[in-house]
């Protein structure tokens, strides 16, 4: 027998063949099971579901001649679990028997498209064997009346009293396979590709629109929160597209394999994005920071390593190894945004609250409906495929609501901030003008009583001799040299500004009051005009203790860090305080405030009976 099927027979003699070969399927599946199995009576009805009536070959495999396949053993009749098949499954034959009383014309309907190999042999009681090749590696997808349909739609015309045995293997090479089986009308069938075809079309224009608002926005406002948040979801529907077979139709056959490497590619996009949204929703957590760090790297190799293994080898083992990887990837990246939002829910971090709420309900659904059923643990539903939409639309649109709220929040307390300012910076106005003209009336007073006194005294004494008389002269230069040193601002570098703080302390110094100057690590700058105010807050705080603090000692240190242009200024002295309610009230206070502002500096003060304490942070030189 074995060589006779080497033979190369004749047209008449392969005719004979088959014909007995197909006898023989007959009468062996009749005595193999003694029944046809669940039948199933196609009718009159619009939609029958097929999928718990099918049956299991008992054996890994039939004998398979001539591309026909005997099955002398046994078929089990299994539940809807049996349909779902995990990425380390082989190859499954299935069975399915319909017979109608009448003459009808149905559509057999397979309802997932992902399966590398899929082939259906068609045994009919009045009429030959038929076989179809489907799956992703034909061009079933490619052909014009399966081009819009998600899935595997064969036609069936059923003379009256006919019965039909539809014999079907899928192999999923190293990819999980799922199937749904369902019976149509034509009408009924044609009308169901289209309502779910303007579905999908409806909700992937939805995201779409909103995804490239999203990103609009992250671009001109410059919050890279809602360019991850448009990136990763753009992953996201890149993957459910190739997830349902959108590309097999513009693919080449012999490209196939490019249609999961798209998917590949566009879950460790939206895997990797994810993270880094949720990141800049947890206001930058520094530990999970670390981790991205950490992280992103090793995701990056992964994928290039894994695209080209899918491209370069097609072992089934290294396919699923590589798919087992991807989901045990995937949740371990879950898990550290889980842990980092339920982190932020702790510090009631608003934004992430929410964002938490539709997180949980994503990790929900991704488990019972995507990750379970493609490892094989347990069946994968009819209704996944418009769920892959459903819920990215879900999440985009939740989360544009969320950061559209979170943006008008930010612009409020922006627009808060500015009013603030320009309030502030009125009142710092008036008390500068008013600060002026008292400097003015001292200034003044100054001229007028002490060195006018003095001038006049020289000119109309005639009793004072050349002592007396430079003496006092000696006294007003003094005296106008101290007022024009408080008057002009001395140039200042990073060589010189120690001298001028030094020789600023010297002239404060006193019987009554002694100043201690010290600089640790100050750093090197050239910005003249942020020295200039570091100069004029400790003029102002050295001529403050002067005439309110009684201090008799004073301390300024000024600090720095090795490499950093950052410094910090810290005033101590020991004497009688002030009332910290009355803080805002006095114009000194307000202009080193203003100056320290404009420096990037955080000012702190403390103040009690026991002395006053004045830290400057962060001053950016």
């Amino acid at each position: 027998m074995t060589l006779l099927f080497n033979k190369q027979p004749s047209n008449y003699h392969k005719l004979s063949m088959l014909f007995y070969c197909r006898l023989l399927i007959l009468v062996l599946l009749f005595y193999s099971n003694y029944s046809f199995g669940f039948l199933i009576t196609a009718d009159s009805q619009q939609v029958i579901n097929c999928t718990e009536e099918v049956q299991i070959y008992a054996d890994e495999a039939p004998l398979i001649i001539n591309e026909i396949p005997y099955f002398p053993n046994l078929w089990i009749n299994q539940s809807i679990s049996g349909l779902s098949n995990g990425p380390f499954n082989k190859g499954k034959w299935c069975k399915l028997t319909i017979e109608s009383s009448v003459a009808v014309d149905k559509i057999l309907c397979f309802k997932y498209t992902l399966i590398p190999v899929f082939k259906l042999w068609i045994e009919s009681n009045k009429k030959d064997l038929e076989i179809i090749n489907a799956g992703t590696k034909s061009d079933f997808h490619q052909e014009e009346n399966n081009y819009n349909f998600r899935g595997y739609s064969i036609p069936l015309s059923f003379e009256a009293g006919e019965k039909k045995e539809v014999y079907y293997f899928m192999n999923g090479e190293g990819w999980p396979t799922h199937t749904d089986i369902f019976l149509y009308e034509s009408k009924t069938f044609n009308n169901n590709v289209h309502n779910e075809r303007e579905v999908i079309n409806t909700l992937r224009i939805i995201v779409l629109v909103f995804l490239t608002l999203g990103l609009i926005i992250g671009i001109f406002t410059k919050k890279k929160v809602f360019i991850y948040y448009a990136i990763s979801f753009y992953g996201g529907l890149l993957f459910a597209e190739s997830e349902l077979g959108f590309f097999l139709k513009y693919i080449p056959i012999e490209l196939e394999q490019l249609n999961y490497v798209i998917r590949h590619i566009a879950n460790m996009v939206y895997v990797t994005f994810l993270m880094y949204f949720y990141y800049y929703i947890s206001d930058k957590d520094q530990s999970f920071r670390k981790v991205l760090i950490w992280i992103t790297p090793g995701i990056f190799t992964y994928t290039i390593i894994t695209t080209l293994l899918l491209v370069y080898i097609s072992n089934y083992i290294v396919v699923a190894s590589i798919f087992t990887s991807i989901v045990l990837l995937s949740w371990i990246s879950f898990g550290l945004c889980f842990y980092v939002l339920l982190k932020q829910w702790n510090k009631n971090n608003r934004l992430a609250k929410y964002t938490f709420i539709v997180f949980i309900s994503r990790l929900f659904v991704i488990a019972i409906f995507v990750s379970l059923p493609h490892m094989g643990i347990i069946e994968r539903s009819n209704f996944t495929d418009y769920l892959y939409y459903i819920f990215i639309t879900y999440e985009s649109l939740s989360y544009f609501a969320l950061l559209i709220n979170h943006l008008l929040k930010v612009y409020e307390e922006h627009n808060s901030l500015l009013i603030s300012q320009k309030n502030y910076e009125k009142e710092y106005s008036q008390a500068i003008l008013r600060g002026q003209e008292e400097e003015r009336n001292r200034i003044g007073r100054e001229l007028h009583d002490y060195v006018g006194g003095n001038l006049a005294l020289v000119n109309k004494s005639d009793d004072l001799g050349d002592r007396e008389i430079k003496e006092i002269i000696s006294k007003t230069i003094k005296v106008v040299r101290d007022m024009s040193h408080g008057l002009i601002s001395p140039t200042l570098n990073s060589i010189n500004f120690k001298e001028a703080i030094l020789d600023l302390g010297t002239r404060y110094n006193n019987g009554n009051m002694r100043v201690y100057l010290q600089f640790h690590s100050w750093p090197e700058s050239d910005k003249s005009e942020n020295l200039n105010h570091c100069y004029r807050i400790t003029q102002e705080l050295l001529t403050n203790a002067k005439k309110h603090s009684n201090a008799t000692s004073i301390y300024l240190q000024f600090f720095g860090e090795k490499n950093s242009t950052i410094g910090r200024v810290i005033y101590e002295d020991n004497g009688i305080g002030f009332d910290m309610k009355k803080i805002n009230e006095g114009i000194g206070l307000k202009n080193i405030k203003y100056r320290s502002n404009a420096i990037g500096g955080d000012i702190t003060i403390e103040s009690s009976v026991y002395g006053t304490f004045i830290r400057i942070e962060d001053i950016n030189l």
